[in-house]
């Protein structure tokens, strides 16, 4: 990164923490942030344990299941509208 753009960079970050700063001392929030409402050490510090797995298991004849209905639907569909296809099909010319 050039020195210009880190510059930059680094005017951006202090001024968003500066605008972040003044609004929570407008609305009133700071004594509470001060307080350990944004406490990053205890948040550093949280461990969290998963008891169930994050990804469940596909259950693959479901899916099988429901992709064979889905193909039995669209092979019905087409069946009906297979005459009326035809039809604009011989009037558009094709």
């Amino acid at each position: 990164m050039s020195p210009a753009a880190s510059k930059s960079t680094i005017r951006v970050v202090v001024a968003s923490f500066i605008a972040g700063a003044a609004v929570m001392l407008f609305v009133g929030l700071a004594p509470v942030a001060l307080e350990s409402g944004l406490a990053i050490r205890e948040a550093w510090a949280a461990t969290v344990e998963a008891e169930a797995p994050l990804v469940e298991p596909l259950d693959v004849a479901a899916i099988n299941a429901q992709l064979a209905q889905v193909e039995q639907s669209m092979e019905d569909s087409r069946v009906a509208t297979d005459a009326a296809i035809e039809r604009l099909d011989r009037l558009s010319g094709r």
